[in-house]
Order: C-alpha cells, then structure tokens, then sequence
C-alpha cells in the first residue's frame, strides 16, 4: 500500500518549504537590523534546489501510509517550534531534515536477492573446485591436431 502521487509531493514541499523558512530564521537572527539582500539571496540560492531536491524524492518515493504520518507529524512540529522559540530555526531544520531522511529511506532500490546470496563466505573461496585440476592445460598444435 502506497501513498498517492499528490500526497507525496505535498509532503515533500511541505518539508522543503519547513527547511527554507527554518533556515530563513535562522539567518535572520543573525542580524539586529534585518537580514541584508545578500543574505537573503544566498540562503534562496542554496534552500530552493533543496525544497526542489526534497520534492522529487518524495514523488519517487515508495511512501507507506504510516510513514508519511510519521515525516507530517514532524514537520507540523517543526512549524509550530521555527516561531515559537529561540532555537526553534534550528530544531525545525533537524526536524524537517528527520522528515527528509523518511521520504529517502522510500526511494532506496528494492532488493531482489537476499543479502545472505549476495555475499561470500571467506570459506566457500578457501575451498577447493574438485572439478579444477592442479595440472595446467597443454597448449594445442598449431595445426589444429591435438598430441596424445
């Protein structure tokens, strides 16, 4: 079971949109006058690939049911704490970062094989191929005839 397509993705901006405005913040305070134009350019320029990036993921996602609950309940909180408190920026970027890592977790490959088949024992190379011999093989005659 799978969530829709629509639902992915407005999860995934949802939790890009929490970073931006999380980062935004956190800028922010670091200025008393206000955030300067450059700094707000270059928090844009590296937060909205981000919400991009985040956004994709998610629309690729393999998301169940119960996991976008999880990455929505986190970000609801993640936007109830960037106004509330003092370090609330930086909570929601982890917060917002937590809800990332669940939509990631859905766009891994699936396995075809179990990991115990894609993996060899150091024992099963130690062993020797009975049907390899010791001997090496004769090279063939130039002509084509074989000796013996």
């Amino acid at each position: 079971m799978s969530t829709t397509l629509g639902a992915r993705t407005a999860l995934g901006v949802l939790t890009g949109a929490i970073g931006l405005v999380a980062m935004l913040r956190l800028v922010a305070g670091a200025f008393t006058g206000g955030m300067s134009g450059f700094a707000l350019g270059v928090t844009l320029v590296a937060m909205v690939p981000w919400v991009a990036y985040v956004t994709w993921r998610a629309r690729r996602s393999r998301l169940t049911p119960r996991r976008a609950l999880i990455a929505l309940g986190l970000d609801v909180l993640a936007l109830a704490l960037v106004f509330v408190l003092v370090f609330g920026p930086v909570l929601a970027l982890a917060l917002s970062f937590a809800a990332f890592v669940l939509l990631w977790i859905g766009d891994r490959p699936v396995r075809e094989r179990p990991l115990g088949e894609t993996w060899v024992r150091v024992e099963e190379l130690r062993r020797p191929d009975p049907e390899a011999s010791d001997e090496p093989d004769e090279p063939d005659d130039p002509s084509g005839r074989r000796s013996g």
